[in-house]
């Protein structure tokens, strides 16, 4: 099915509105990054399409934020990997099967390698953004991190997330699924951070959210974030 670039104008219209509701500027720049389990218990939202829909939906969210018009993707299992190619409007038909089932193979489930890929890749490394091994990053980076279950490195994962507090990233935690995910809940309030730059929430079925719920969702606490971060001068832009 060929893409709807009407609707991804309209979904990203509704992104920044939120944006300007929740006191931010329309431009105040981040790079989205979005972060997606490839466990075996995954298998069926890839075989139905859902994840694709889910791409579909992150992409304009995106845009909204990061006028290089592309989100960068990373998948993980027991290990993790980034996909050579980031998500952008030329190459969203198809993408999940092109470049993520066709090209990898599933496993089990740890979130601490791929945090530290992604914090090795912004902060050390220079890129659209310029980024540097510096203390303060040019701009923020913006985690979308979605996973069905709990998974079998807390406390790497913990000691990650507490190194990600004293740079310029926020990590949003999307459960999918009936598991309980304490583990994702005790993330949202880990003690030991610079500031508190995650946040967690639960959906049983990602398929019946709407855009409107899934935007919002992502949109709760990271303004918030966003200010306190830029008072206490994480990132320059």
């Amino acid at each position: 099915m060929a893409i709807n670039l009407n609707k991804i104008n309209l979904q990203k219209e509704k992104v920044i509105n939120l944006k300007k509701s929740n006191g931010m500027t329309t431009e105040a720049p981040a790079q989205v990054v979005l972060v997606l389990d490839f466990s075996y218990s995954m298998g069926l939202l890839y075989q139905d399409n859902t994840v694709q829909t889910v791409v579909e939906t992150i992409l304009p969210f995106g845009l909204a934020f990061d006028d290089n018009g592309e989100v960068d993707t990373y998948i993980f299992e027991t290990g993790y990997k980034k996909i050579a190619q980031p998500i952008t409007l030329k190459n969203l038909e198809g993408y999940v099967d092109r470049e993520i089932v066709k090209k990898h193979k599933m496993g089990a489930t740890n979130y601490a390698p791929v945090l530290e890929a992604i914090y090795q890749d912004f902060v050390k490394t220079k890129g659209f953004f310029n980024f540097s091994s510096s203390s303060q990053m040019d701009y923020p980076v913006y985690i979308i991190f979605i996973t069905d279950g709990n998974n079998g490195d807390r406390n790497s994962t913990e000691e990650i997330v507490r190194k990600m507090s004293e740079k310029a990233f926020f990590i949003q935690f999307i459960g999918i699924g009936s598991e309980k995910f304490e583990f994702l809940d005790r993330l949202d309030n880990l003690s030991g951070r610079k500031i508190d730059n995650a946040n967690f929430f639960k959906v049983s079925d990602i398929r019946k959210m709407t855009d409107d719920q899934l935007y919002n969702g992502l949109m709760n606490e990271y303004p918030s974030w966003y200010q306190l971060a830029k008072k206490m001068q994480l990132f320059k832009k």
